[in-house]
């Protein structure tokens, strides 16, 4: 296999790597779908892992003109996705610890196919896959037209990256509940509300980049700048007062 196929593999992979976290975005999940039983959690593992690499090729083929169709810009995205998560995050700070009662599991039949239906949209769009790795994406999206081999090739490199890079979001998602377990539930507890806390700090994060990034394409008023005035290079040609008889 060519070398640069390979290292197009290899970059897409390690560029969308930090921005999706694995390891730190894992308890956030968990978190997140802590009504749900253990196969449906691991259900919601994979649709968000597979929901991730193919949203994530979909932008990389279709991205720029998706947006400029739209007339939607990556700030105005980042707003919005850091809002949501904003919400959802201070949703998991101000969640009560849930009492055993005899609708307990109507609730959590309830709970689960709600869960199932946010699969894409929050999990998956912008928890997992938010506005950074959007932008990392469209920042790799191949220059040069499609018709020609080298463009394809780099599209298809690039995509095989975003879909390992996906794999690896399914990976650790399916297999930190075990871990996580075997800490305990004052642990589990713990590291709910420390990634709640950070998954708010993240939200508060993009608005503010979002925020930044509208103010720095804002239209500038143009500086008015008033005539110097000229003045005599030598004194000697300076007007001289008239002198009266």
């Amino acid at each position: 296999m060519d070398n640069s196929f390979l290292g197009h593999v290899a970059f897409a992979w390690l560029a969308l790597f930090p921005i999706l976290n694995p390891p730190a975005m894992a308890p956030v999940f968990l978190a997140l779908t802590s009504p749900v039983d253990e196969p449906q959690r691991n259900h919601l593992a994979f649709k968000i892992g597979l929901y991730t690499a193919i949203f994530l090729s979909i932008l990389l083929l279709l991205g720029g003109w998706m947006l400029k169709i739209l007339g939607l810009s990556i700030p105005v995205i980042a707003i919005a996705g850091g809002v949501l998560l904003f919400h959802s995050a201070w949703r998991m700070l101000n969640r009560e610890t849930p009492r055993p009662t005899p609708e307990a599991d109507d609730e959590g039949v309830t709970e689960g196919i709600c869960m199932r239906n946010q699969a894409f949209f929050p999990l998956t769009l912008p928890v997992t896959a938010g506005p950074g790795a959007m932008a990392v994406t469209l920042a790799m999206t191949p220059r040069g037209t499609l018709l020609e081999s080298a463009t394809l090739l780099e599209f298809l490199a690039k995509t095989v990256g975003i879909f390992l890079a996906g794999t690896t979001v399914f990976v650790f998602y399916r297999y930190s509940g075990p871990l996580i377990r075997r800490i305990g539930q004052t642990g589990a507890t713990t590291i709910s509300q420390i990634s709640a806390f950070v998954l708010l700090a993240i939200g508060v994060q993009i608005i503010w980049g979002g925020v930044k990034d509208l103010v720095v394409t804002l239209p500038t008023r143009p500086t008015v700048v008033a005539p110097a005035q000229s003045s005599p290079a030598d004194p000697a040609q300076a007007v001289q007062p008239t002198r009266v008889p």
